[in-house]
């Protein structure tokens, strides 16, 4: 190395100017490295823990919204089945009457059976009979007599039941009414139950979601489910945008009738923009509608006057209609050019006489499905409002939690990059004191061995 051996008195002599340099250095080298790897793990470690802190928040934001959502969600429940209960009590208090007075005639009428019943001294009567009937026989133990005998019994039995019959008729034909008035009031008593359960378990959800301490509404809201509705609702707008795309393709061809087929918007024809349009319209009116009805609370509408939202109601619902129409005369018109098209191949082609060539065939049944897929189209992509208002409100919802994830993921890459800093500096360090172990040995010593005369000359100056 720089022309010397390694045996060569020199090189060892560099070596020891370089570790005393290093000793001498070591005071300020130290302070280096612990301010750039430390410095740099303190500062993703801060960066860990803000972003630690943010990912608290957003899961926080979260919670909050899913107890306020569910909250209110629930408080709509139990209004509404508050009011079922309320139309419903009359009806309810109604047959329940009913069936007890039913039952308190039952109950009439089988006490007068029973006091029948209990007047009825059977046992005594015929003991008597077959008493008087052995004394008058005498000793006599003949098969007659001992038959003659068993028969005045039978008819002496037969004589004191034949006033019960009548009592033992209307009591088999009360029982069976009875058992039916009994199977109602149970299955009154069943409804009210299942009914009070479900809105003591509302209840208690509702509660837990507006309660003042954190947990209660986080433990609340962990227990809703947010993926599966919004898979649900995803699946039902898919299928929604299926016949949107059916609409389209109904629409497409006559609206370049309508509005031509020569110009272009933002480089699509003008036909395809057209027919977009009319999709775009449909569908607004349709959750304008939705809204306005109070099924959805996609928009703002929810929060105006009544008077407000019944005047965009009949609006919704009027141009809703007007587009069904505007499509039927585009599914009308879109077969008659599909005639067109087909007469005229066909007259190219040699295969149509010239005298038949206007001639037309009426209505076809192709026509009426397409008459019938027109009308009914618009008023399912207002139903698709439905479904949209919970895949916008779970979207939103699992979008944060995504970002919770992420959040919580940056800030353990940037703890573990922090760790593996440190731990790099603190590697650097007792490599660099490794190397000037010899000086920091003698240091060691001579530290050892200046003690005790420190320690005597701090005693003696104390």
């Amino acid at each position: 190395m720089f022309g010397l051996a390694w045996t060569d008195w020199q090189l060892w002599l560099v070596v020891a100017g370089v570790i005393l340099l290093l000793y001498v250095g070591r005071p300020y080298l130290h302070g280096l490295f612990r301010g750039i790897f430390f410095g740099l793990a303190y500062v993703l470690r801060d960066v860990a823990r803000r972003l630690e802190n943010a990912s608290n928040n957003i899961y926080r934001q979260y919670i909050e919204l899913v107890a306020s959502h569910t909250a209110e969600t629930l408080e709509q429940r139990l209004v509404s089945q508050e009011m079922k209960l309320e139309k419903r009590a009359p009806e309810i208090d109604r047959r329940i009457s009913g069936i007890v007075d039913k039952l308190d005639t039952n109950q009439s009428d089988l006490s007068e059976t029973l006091e029948a019943f209990r007047a009825v001294d059977l046992d005594e009567r015929t003991l008597e009979t077959v008493r008087n009937r052995i004394e008058a026989n005498g000793n006599g133990q003949s098969r007659a007599k001992l038959a003659s005998a068993a028969s005045d019994v039978r008819r002496a039995v037969k004589e004191e039941l034949s006033p019960l019959r009548p009592q033992i008729n209307a009591l088999r034909s009360e029982l069976k009414p009875m058992a039916e008035n009994i199977t109602r009031l149970r299955s009154i008593s069943n409804e009210l139950s299942r009914s009070s359960k479900q809105i003591n378990k509302d209840l208690t959800t509702f509660e837990e979601c507006i309660h003042p301490d954190y947990e209660h509404r986080r433990e609340a809201a962990q227990r809703q489910s947010i993926l599966i509705p919004w898979l649900l609702s995803l699946l039902v707008m898919t299928v929604a945008l299926t016949g949107v795309f059916l609409n389209f393709f109904l629409i497409q061809r006559p609206m370049a009738e309508i509005v031509g087929d020569d110009l272009q918007v933002m480089g699509i024809g003008l036909p395809t923009a057209a027919a977009l349009v009319v999709i775009f319209l449909e569908a607004v009116a349709g959750i304008v509608l939705m809204d306005a009805a109070g099924i959805t609370k996609i928009t703002l509408i929810s929060t105006l006057p009544r008077i407000h939202k019944r005047v965009l109601l009949y609006a919704a619902f009027t141009f809703l209609a007007a587009f069904s129409f505007f499509e039927a005369i585009l599914a009308i018109q879109r077969e008659v050019l599909i005639g067109i098209d087909q007469e005229t191949t066909r007259r190219a082609l040699g295969e149509l006489p010239a005298e038949e060539a206007g001639e037309t065939g009426g209505i076809s049944l192709t026509m009426i499905g397409q008459m019938i897929l027109a009308i009914l189209i618009p008023w399912l992509l207002a139903v698709a409002a439905i479904p949209l208002e919970t895949v916008v409100q779970n979207f939103i919802l699992i979008l944060r939690l995504v970002m919770h994830q992420i959040t919580m993921f940056l800030a353990f890459i940037f703890a573990i990059l922090a760790t593996v800093l440190k731990a790099l500096g603190l590697f650097v360090l007792r490599v660099y004191d490794l190397l000037i172990f010899l000086p920091l040995t003698v240091e060691k010593m001579f530290r050892r061995i200046r003690a005790p005369a420190r320690k005597k000359q701090a005693s003696g100056a104390s």
